[in-house]
């Protein structure tokens, strides 16, 4: 009973922590854009690699909670965040901003890293927790 209560109450964080930071990208990526003197143009690609790659590990994260991790469902959190990438750059379009493939670019790349940081980080906790 403990077990599956603590279970649960890791669930429903994870999906809080996911949905929280999700709405904060959203919001983030359609607000008024810097005006360029004050903002490097490489900086913009970095700021997507880490955002997209965080969005990747707490996807991730939380669908390890559910279900087993394995090729298949890593590839399915990449395709979701390579289509909200899509989905982010074009509604940038009618609040004044304009979709950038690079910036989607950056988008993949970002989650392609951040799943292989997860995958190693979860691999070697899993294998202390086995070794302990």
């Amino acid at each position: 009973m403990f077990m599956n209560f603590t279970v649960a109450k890791i669930r429903t964080s994870a999906t809080l922590l996911l949905g929280a930071y999700w709405l904060a990208l959203f919001v983030a990526t359609h607000l008024p854009r810097v005006p360029i003197q004050f903002a490097s143009p490489s900086a913009d690609k970095w700021e997507h690699l880490t955002a997209y790659g965080l969005l990747a590990i707490l996807l991730a994260a939380r669908q390890s909670l559910w279900q087993p991790l394995n090729w298949k469902s890593l590839g399915r959190v990449a395709a979701i965040v390579a289509l909200y990438g899509i989905f982010d750059e074009l509604t940038q379009i009618p609040v004044g901003r304009h979709a950038d493939v690079m910036d989607w670019f950056a988008d993949i790349t970002g989650c392609a890293l951040g799943l292989a940081v997860f995958s190693t980080a979860r691999s070697i906790l899993m294998r202390r927790r086995r070794l302990t």
